[in-house]
């Protein structure tokens, strides 16, 4: 059973985002910033930490195709960057597991690496017309402040379960 724990808690972080979150901070018109939580990105980071950079662009295009069906009319845009992100933040260093900070400054650029992609492709396929700057101010930062402050309450928790994952699997191979 505790094989499933990690994908029942990406989806569950899904769930998360969309639902819940859109009902305790509901968008403003009052407001000149947009939030927007990305835990699946940071769950996704942290499993191409832990677990390798296969398994987590595996997690990154099953999370981004939930994305492009739920969210978005464009298929394959969260899709194709979220398992890039996973691709290129998968430091699988044993420093880089057991520090905290490394794992932060990770997550922020992989936070900012995603945003600034799916803009990107938005913008090249001219299905946004938000300048940069506008951009910038209103989504980008907001988002990754919370997205940050988020990545701190959830590392402790994902670096615990991949612990047991891995205590699982050395019971496993004997």
């Amino acid at each position: 059973m505790i094989r499933f724990l990690l994908p029942i808690v990406v989806f569950a972080l899904f769930i998360l985002e969309g639902t819940w979150f859109q009902i305790f901070v509901p968008p403003s018109q009052d407001y000149n910033y947009i939030l927007v939580p990305r835990f699946v990105l940071i769950a996704v980071v942290l499993i191409s930490i832990f677990r390798g950079p296969g398994i987590g662009v595996l997690y990154g295009i099953a999370g981004g195709l939930l994305y492009d069906f739920v969210y978005t009319d464009l298929l394959g845009i969260y899709m194709f960057s979220l398992g890039f992100t996973a691709y290129i933040s998968s430091f699988t260093y044993t420093a880089v597991r057991i520090s905290y900070m490394w794992q932060m400054v990770i997550i922020i650029g992989s936070i900012l690496i995603f945003e600034w992609m799916t803009y990107g492709l938005y913008y090249v396929v001219d299905y946004t017309d938000i300048l940069f700057e506008d951009f910038f101010m209103v989504r980008l930062l907001p988002s990754w402040i919370l997205n940050g402050c988020a990545a701190i309450l959830l590392l402790y928790p994902f670096q615990k379960l991949f612990r047991r994952l891995e205590d699982y699997e050395a019971l496993q191979q004997r």
